[in-house]
């Protein structure tokens, strides 16, 4: 990766949906070029894909809460951990339940516990719905950890290149 393409990320950071055409302009370069340049930042699997950055605020989702949570060890089936296979079950539980909350993000991490999740729910009995009756179904969490979201200082996904 050369300077062009770190000024290109840093561009498309601020705004992933700038037009080649004024990326170009702004970068003084050939269009081709920074087209051929972001299509080899794709190929190359430094840009991903493209996402919304979304208000959940506007879309009714009032709260935002951490959710940590210890899980009992146990022998990996296929090679997957039961983490692993713990949040994806809670993943898919929550993206075919409505009742259930929103998992904006999930983690497995190091530490005293093995999941990370981010949750939006629109109520507050969402969550505790969640705490309370979804969560003991699993017997593999041994203890939950809940921390909520008071106030956003930052929420950004910016790069230092």
């Amino acid at each position: 990766m050369d300077e062009l393409d770190k000024k290109i990320l840093h561009e498309m950071n601020k705004n992933a949906r700038v037009p080649v055409a004024a990326l170009a302009k702004k970068l003084k370069k050939p269009r081709t070029t920074i087209a051929n340049r972001i299509l080899s930042l794709e190929k190359q699997k430094i840009i991903k894909g493209y996402k919304l950055n979304l208000d959940f605020n506007k879309l009714g989702y009032n709260f935002t809460a951490y959710i940590l949570m210890r899980v009992k060890r146990r022998k990996p089936e296929e090679g997957i951990s039961n983490q692993v296979i713990l949040a994806r079950k809670i993943l898919k539980d929550t993206s075919q339940n409505n009742q259930l909350p929103l998992i904006e993000d999930a983690k497995i991490i190091t530490g005293p516990y093995d999941i990370l999740l981010k949750i939006r729910v629109r109520k507050w009995e969402d969550l505790t719905n969640f705490l309370i009756v979804y969560l003991p179904k699993h017997g593999e969490i041994e203890h939950t950890e809940t921390m909520m979201v008071l106030f956003d200082v930052a929420d950004r996904n910016q790069i230092k290149i």
